[in-house]
């Protein structure tokens, strides 16, 4: 052991003469915090007379109280171990020490220099711990050009560790080569090193024969050497060998339990990961969290929310802090569950325990509330997420542009794009194939072509998404000749049309010419080794039907089979929908049959189709139990399924020839006995009506303001003890508004919020809209002032409500007021939105 000499007397600042006064020295800050004491020391250190600071000899122990006092080495040494020991659990202190330490080294007499070696050991383990080699490689080069002490066997383990957990082998074996040209024989820690670096180059195999020399070398395999191994096969994919060599081992460590149950998770085997983890509680062991987190996301990708979930509270029980990305991976699950309540409960369940969310905690919420049609409360979580210091990132507004898309208001799409901007975030191709593909749906063919020409202008190249969307909406609306254009565009961008592009010219072709057409355009296709859809051929076989040629049918059908395209839902829904026409029920049966026999999931459309068909020979029993049957599979029924049924009582009550044949002349023609008799029927079948079936129907009678009906479907509701969900509530208030019972509404708008649900914003604009034009301008804004507008964006506020409600009805100085009243509740919008509104306002004035 090497003998410290006795530290030099310190003689008091005053015996110093030619000194700079110690009032210009840096002060010894208040605050005990090692940032700010290292921060200190090393303002100190650029002192000509640093050595006369008095806070220096107080530091060691305020920055290292478990420092020994009686360390028996001189202030500098004991300055640089201090430092050393206060940054050990931080990446960051450890970037602020080190400087400071190798400052001390350069400043202290040669004598003292070797003493530094136990600091400078300490420091490069901590940086090894951490992976941060560049820091390593600093310290390390320091070592070598100012020695002593010079690097010897543990320094250049620490800096090939770190350098081998950063997967830079190349770099470790440069320095193993130096190591051994500098006398140093390698040990088990270098072993161990390099087998973590070989298996995080996915070099396994040399890792294992690394592994199996240790012994020839006089090295035994450690836990850590079992562990590396077991990690390296689990990351690879090599499941059973990492079992295998775990089952080699008589005492395996925690460390390897974690290795094996993250493995297993990652391969698919989470249900053995889960076994691991509960032989690791037998054990004794609190599971680390890197073990409960692969379960988590296991069950994450089961679509297993709630068992996920469950394991989060455990974490958070036995004191493991889970990360955000643990965190957002359960919420994640829920939003695709469409289980939006629990995900926000998950969300304020990380908040509560410390775990602070991140974007994507925030776009899994976005895009899961879009997923459901609540865009409104999507764009609610902008503000929510600023307020939390997350800002939105592209991914955020693409969603949100999308969802807006998708609900049909693309105006406000095209204002989000402006809002986007405005953060200074650039928009990319998926943002203009959403916009581009809202308008050709909403047959805006004309606007979405001058987009897409202005792509090149703004620096973002046109893909096939961009191409298909343009051709299917010009197809749809007659102008194929511009369509073709665009093909020949497409190709020269270098995007090859696929199946999908194709399918537009095929369904014109099929409308316009007939099914030969089509079948000549496939023709043409597999001539220029385009490999038909199942898509392709599906259109083809619909038309045929239509045209009754079933011959050709059922050879088009053995084509499609052939070259390796199966039939698809839409498939085997449009030949069920044929012989639904024709009467033939037990075909129609049989082809549903089929679908369920051919692994084909049977949804709403084809059990619709099927009722359709019994329905209109007034088979309503057996349409009934169909119905029932599609509800044990988790099909959900929707407003076109009870129309069917509704539609057949309605006929048995009139004459044919007088019924109205389009769906809303049938929504006039229902009446509440019809209604009455659907449930007697469901009744019957022992299917009784629930929440879905009561909205299905309101919406199709609030469309019409049929308040009085939706009245008493409210009052048989709550006679069978069934709550009013949101939708309902929607449909009730689009009702009276549509039927000018703006009071009525705004009652049921407050029973809503009342009990838990958030009115959409069109909700607002038809009702505020609505008594304003009725004379009632005063009630409108006391209703304005009343609202809980903290639920919702404010720049959606003022887009939906009163820009696209108010002033496009001619009520600019109400609208004025409006935004005076929302600035006033601290519900402001952004700058981008008051550019809007001064767009707006004149021209209506």
């Amino acid at each position: 052991m090497r003998a410290t000499p006795p530290p030099p007397p310190r003689p008091p600042a005053r015996a110093y003469p030619g000194t700079s006064p110690m009032g210009s020295s840096p002060a010894l800050p208040r605050s005990t915090n090692p940032a700010a004491l290292l921060a200190h020391l090393a303002a100190v250190l650029t002192s000509p007379d640093w050595f006369l600071n008095p806070s220096l000899p107080r530091l060691p122990a305020l920055l290292a109280p478990s420092l020994p006092e009686s360390l028996p080495a001189p202030l500098p040494v004991r300055l640089a171990a201090a430092a050393a020991r206060a940054a050990a659990p931080s990446r960051h202190l450890l970037a602020v020490a080190l400087p400071v330490v190798l400052r001390l080294h350069s400043l202290s007499p040669p004598p003292l220099r070797p003493l530094f070696d136990r600091p400078f050991a300490s420091l490069l383990a901590h940086l090894s711990r951490f992976a941060l080699a560049p820091l390593a490689l600093r310290l390390f080069a320091h070592m070598h050009r100012h020695a002593p002490p010079a690097p010897a066997a543990p320094t250049y383990n620490a800096v090939i560790r770190s350098l081998c957990r950063r997967a830079d082998l190349a770099s470790a074996l440069r320095y193993l080569s130096l190591m051994v040209r500098s006398g140093w024989r390698p040990d088990a820690y270098t072993f161990n090193s390099l087998i973590v670096g070989y298996c995080r180059t996915n070099q396994v195999d040399v890792a294992r024969d690394l592994f199996d020399k240790m012994p020839l070398r006089g090295f035994a395999q450690d836990v850590v050497s079992y562990a590396a191994l077991i990690e390296g096969f689990c990351e690879t994919g090599r499941i059973d060998e990492a079992v295998e060599l775990f089952g080699e081992m008589d005492q395996p460590d925690m460390h390897m339990y974690a290795a094996l149950v993250k493995g297993l998770c990652k391969a698919g085997r989470g249900e053995e990961g889960l076994l691991m983890l509960r032989r690791m509680k037998e054990l004794g062991w609190r599971p680390s969290t890197r073990a409960y987190a692969a379960v988590v996301d296991f069950r994450c990708r089961e679509r297993k929310a709630k068992e996920a979930e469950e394991m989060l509270q455990e974490m958070f029980e036995k004191g493991l802090a889970p990360c955000v990305v643990t965190c957002t991976a359960v919420i994640n699950a829920y939003c695709k569950e469409g289980r939006m309540s629990d995900a926000l409960r998950v969300l304020e369940l990380m908040k509560l325990r410390g775990c602070k969310p991140n974007v994507w905690t925030y776009n899994a919420l976005v895009q899961g509330f879009c997923n459901e049609g609540k865009v409104h409360k999507a764009m609610a979580l902008l503000n929510k997420m600023r307020a939390c210091g997350v800002n939105p990132d592209a991914v955020t507004y693409n969603l949100l542009i999308r969802g807006q898309c998708i609900d049909g208001h693309i105006e406000s799409a095209f204002r989000l794009l402006r809002l986007m901007e405005g953060d200074g975030l650039i928009a990319d191709q998926y943002t203009y194939n959403a916009l581009i593909n809202a308008l050709c749906k909403d047959g805006r063919t004309d606007q979405a072509c001058s987009l897409s020409d202005s792509l090149e202008t703004r620096g973002i190249k046109p893909n096939a998404v961009t191409f298909n969307s343009l051709i299917n909406g010009l197809c749809k609306s007659g102008k194929v000749d511009i369509a073709w254009k665009f093909l020949e565009k497409m190709v020269s961008a270098g995007c090859t049309p696929d199946t999908y592009t194709y399918s537009s010219f095929i369904e014109h072709l099929c409308k316009m010419k007939g099914s030969q057409e089509g079948l000549s355009f496939i023709g043409e296709m597999l001539q220029k080794d385009v490999k038909p859809s199942t898509v392709n051929y599906t259109i083809v076989i619909h038309k045929l039907l239509k045209e009754r040629n079933y011959g050709l049918v059922a050879r088009t059908w053995g084509e499609m089979v052939s070259s390796g395209c199966n039939p698809d839902v839409v498939t085997y829904t449009t030949s069920m929908r044929a012989y639904c026409i024709e009467g033939r029920l037990n075909e129609a049966e049989n082809v549903l049959m089929e679908m369920s026999k051919n692994g084909v999931t049977v949804d709403t459309m084809a059990y619709n189709t099927l009722m359709d068909g019994h329905a209109s020979i007034g088979q309503t029993d057996h349409a009934v139990s169909i119905l029932k049957q599609m509800t044990s599979v988790a099909s959900v029924p929707n407003q076109f399924t009870y129309f069917i049924l509704l539609r057949h009582l309605v006929r048995m009550r009139l004459v044919e020839d007088v019924l109205p044949l389009t769906p809303a002349g049938v929504w006039k023609a229902i009446e509440l006995t019809d209604v009455f008799g659907l449930f007697d029927v469901m009744k019957k079948n022992e299917f009784l009506p629930n929440s879905g079936t009561y909205s299905s129907i309101l919406e199709g009678f609030s469309e019409d303001g049929r308040t009085e009906e939706a009245t008493s479907l409210v009052s048989l509701m709550k006679e069978d003890s069934i709550s009013l969900n949101e939708d309902i509530y929607t449909a009730l208030v689009t009702c009276f508004c549509k039927s000018k019972r703006y009071l009525d509404a705004w009652v049921l708008v407050c029973s809503m919020i009342q009990h838990g649900f958030i009115p959409h914003l069109m909700s607002y604009q038809h009702l505020l809209s609505g008594l304003i034009c009725e004379g009632q301008t005063d009630k409108a804004k006391e209703i304005f002032m009343n609202s809980r507008w903290k639920d919702y964006s404010p720049d959606e506020i003022v887009w939906k409500v009163i820009i696209d409600g108010l002033i496009k009805k001619g009520h600019s100085d109400i609208s004025r007021e409006m935004i005076i009243m929302l600035e006033r509740m601290n519900c402001r919008p952004s700058h981008q939105t008051y550019a809007m509104l001064t767009e707006e306002l004149p021209d209506r004035e």
